[in-house]
């Protein structure tokens, strides 16, 4: 993101700060001249599942609240909290008419969130979780792209929240909303897929009833085929370039989306991963499948294989058979687009050679710009470790450059170059 996007943030977020708590007033007066059953068109229902976030909910209420786009509804779902979650959201509710408290005792997010849907009347549909925080302006530009393009659901960018400071999110996020593209069909912008999670997303309610969209229950990595099925599925959709949630990082690790090492998680990452390719291949192009294929590879896989340290024998097993999947839909063309850190890395791990795997990243195999780049018969390679190493046998295509790692050295080495006076 450029420094004149990151200071309009800064302006955006200081102004609003001191709007927040007029803007709540304001819809909360507004919306409680309209009657429940007139809450349809142009409002946005909201569905949050929530399981012990006393600490955190307020704030997410509260962001939700100081939207300027006032016509929401906010449904939260208690399932099975045991601390004062259900108490919290009780208080705002009785002050706000745009706040509802349902008790559920699912014990999953996932089929929490169907119960929210079906509750849900509102034009437009979207979800959030019970620790994070939406940006000021996010529903106003949301709506506002949907009623301008007509486009079935939209979909925008996100930071990290962590001990109270933002950070960007993957690269890969970033760069696919470099620009807005309203307007969208993932046969054009397949690039777009990366973006999986469900509160960056706002759906027309009449497109997720009609695409026969819901959550599969039990899991932790359902958000993957929902959004395959939603791309797949849309006539169009709006890509924003513009951030619009604060996805918070506890501290303790506790958050669904960072609990990843153990095994039936590895195990559900990767077979989400391959059920969203199965939706692809039966509903979309050919390109779009191996675009989607080369992304798990180069991305959701290595974050998976970078865990390998905190695994036990069956999360490592995990780890090995979910790659295996992944890896017998690649050829060499595909294989040619992931970068070498990784190839290397999923080499031991398909081998169940966990020793060397281990090595490996020891000895930075994931810091790329630590080793060399050389070139053989006109070809890039990256001197990880075991480069040349013959006991180790890796093949030298593993060690190939991806075109994302050619980038790098030649950012680096223009950020070494010293600026000279003319």
């Amino acid at each position: 993101m450029g420094i004149g996007r990151r200071l309009l943030d800064g302006v955006r977020a200081v102004a609003s700060a001191g709007l927040a708590p007029v803007r709540r007033r304001r819809g909360r007066r507004a919306a409680a001249a309209v009657p429940d059953a007139s809450r349809r068109g142009g409002w946005v229902d909201i569905v949050v599942p929530v399981h012990d976030v006393e600490r955190l909910i307020d704030a997410t209420i509260r962001s939700v609240l100081s939207q300027d786009h006032w016509r929401l509804n906010l449904i939260v779902l208690n399932d099975a909290s045991i601390d004062g979650t259900a108490e919290r959201v009780v208080r705002w509710a009785a002050r706000d008419s745009r706040v509802r408290l349902v008790r559920v005792e699912h014990r999953d997010p996932n089929a929490t969130r169907n119960a929210g849907v079906a509750l849900a009347e509102g034009e437009f549909l979207t979800f959030l979780d019970g620790d994070d925080v939406l940006r000021p302006g996010a529903l106003r530009d949301l709506v506002g792209s949907l009623d301008t393009s007509g486009a079935d659901f939209a979909v925008a960018s996100y930071d990290r929240l962590e001990r109270g400071r933002r950070t960007p999110p993957a690269f890969w996020i970033d760069e696919a909303h470099a620009v807005d593209r309203p307007s969208m069909s993932v046969e054009q912008f397949p690039a777009i897929l990366v973006n999986a999670v469900q509160w960056t997303k706002l759906y027309r309610r009449s497109f997720w009833d009609a695409a026969g969209l819901s959550f599969p229950e039990g899991g932790h990595f359902q958000d993957q085929l929902v959004s395959a099925s939603a791309f797949a599925r849309a006539g169009s959709f709006d890509v924003l370039s513009r951030k619009t949630v604060d996805w918070r990082i506890r501290a303790d690790g506790s958050s669904m989306t960072q609990q990843g090492v153990r095994s039936g998680q590895v195990r559900d990452r990767f077979a989400t991963a391959l059920g969203a390719l199965d939706v692809l291949a039966d509903e979309s192009t050919e390109a779009v499948h191996r675009a989607r294929i080369t992304q798990f590879l180069s991305n959701d896989a290595a974050i998976a294989a970078a865990e390998l340290p905190g695994m036990g024998d069956e999360a490592f097993a995990a780890l090995r058979d979910g790659l295996a999947g992944l890896a017998a839909l690649a050829d060499e063309e595909i294989w040619a687009e992931v970068p070498a850190e990784s190839k290397v890395l999923y080499e031991f791990v398909l081998r169940d050679d966990r020793e060397r795997a281990l090595e490996y990243l020891r000895r930075g195999g994931l810091d790329l710009l630590r080793h060399p780049l050389t070139e053989i018969d006109g070809v890039r390679y990256v001197q990880l470790p075991f480069w040349d190493d013959g006991e180790a046998d890796v093949p030298r295509s593993r060690f190939r450059a991806a075109p994302r790692e050619l980038r790098a050295f030649a950012d680096q080495a223009v950020a070494r170059t010293p600026n000279r006076r003319r």
